[in-house]
């Protein structure tokens, strides 16, 4: 987001167009110059990397035939300071969508409560990556026809594995944007949110597991939590992404990264204990249900630290319903995400042959 990372689908995309030679069509990848991927992408790439809010910046925009990215095209700059021009050029450039992450747990079907609806988007999005039939069909839900969706699996999720001797179990709740005015009143202490956190943070510490544990909070709990948990501090994780290679068991409620993190080689569980109150304030109705999601359902903190126990003994092992729960979600494990994305590309014309 904000161009702040060369990580995931983008690089994926961008580094397989850009290194095809059967293509013509100049690809460039705006990225900002204090991110950690800067140097090392501007070093492989040279001019194709722009940097960001530089005068390039601006002249690819205005330039573009195409977005192709994990964000909607209003995050390729910050359009609130700029003028109509501009705003209209990112608002009329067809985009090409990678998705930030599997759609599947947070409901979606109450246009009222989703931006990504179709009759709500101001983007012009011309086609989605989904990863399955079932995916498919929440975006037909959402006003997209078939036209409109590319069924090739998430770029990101090619050639993702653990790191050796990783051993991390990571818990990352899904924020609850009703309770932002309590954060920023200053009593964080008092939201579900936080209640959370500490429940399976005393859990674990009961259970002797508190060593293995780590949150990965969103931004505004993350900096209260350096400031606050002093006994703590250390738990929490900044970039959930850092947490992907070095899990072994991941919980979540409905984070759409508990997907990445199967893919990856974990064991999911999810924490269920307030699934529904989470579901009535997001608004809609989701497909999830616990026969058919991936993962192991826990409703409290002494089922999730069973859970976890379990999961521990039996080698991290996934039970076969879970397996095929996912592979219904996700059909595609051949590392060729990347590939399907470039193909479909090339069919539209985007990327054009010599």
């Amino acid at each position: 987001k904000e161009a702040s990372k060369a990580v995931e689908a983008r690089k994926y995309v961008f580094e397989a167009a850009a290194s095809n030679k059967k293509c013509k069509s100049k690809n460039v990848f705006i990225l900002d110059k204090s991110s950690p991927q800067y140097k090392d992408m501007k070093r492989k790439w040279g001019d194709k990397v722009v940097e960001r809010f530089s005068f390039r910046n601006y002249l690819y925009v205005f330039a573009a035939d195409y977005f192709i990215s994990s964000e909607l095209s209003n995050h390729v700059v910050n359009t609130r300071i700029f003028d109509d021009k501009l705003n209209r050029k990112i608002k009329m450039t067809p985009l090409y969508f990678l998705q930030h992450g599997v759609t599947f747990l947070k409901p979606r079907d109450d246009s009222k409560n989703v931006g990504f609806h179709k009759s709500n988007m101001t983007n012009n999005i011309v086609k989605s990556v989904v990863s399955s039939d079932v995916e498919a069909s929440i975006f037909n839900d959402m006003g997209y026809n078939d036209f409109e969706l590319m069924k090739t699996g998430m770029p990101k999720f090619d050639n993702a594995h653990l790191i050796e001797g990783a051993d991390k179990i990571t818990y990352m709740p899904t924020w609850r944007p009703w309770e932002e005015a309590e954060v920023f009143n200053g009593h964080i202490e008092e939201t579900t949110y936080y209640q959370s956190i500490m429940e399976v943070i005393e859990a674990f510490e009961k259970a002797g597991l508190i060593n293995r544990l780590q949150v990965a909070a969103h931004n505004k709990f993350s900096q209260y939590a350096k400031n606050h948990f002093n006994k703590y501090n250390d738990i929490f994780v900044e970039d959930p992404t850092d947490t992907l290679k070095n899990s072994v068991i991941y919980i979540t409620d409905i984070s759409s990264i508990i997907f990445d993190a199967i893919n990856h080689g974990a064991f999911p569980i999810f924490y269920w204990k307030e699934f529904e109150d989470i579901i009535a304030k997001h608004g809609g109705t989701t497909p999830a249900n616990r026969e058919n999601v991936p993962g192991v359902v826990a409703d409290n903190e002494n089922e999730l630290v069973e859970a976890v126990k379990s999961a521990i003994d039996n080698d991290f092992k996934l039970p076969s319903q879970v397996l095929e729960n996912y592979r219904r979600i996700n059909e595609f494990h051949d590392n060729q995400n990347t590939q399907r994305v470039i193909n479909e590309l090339i069919n539209d014309g985007v990327l054009q042959r010599k």
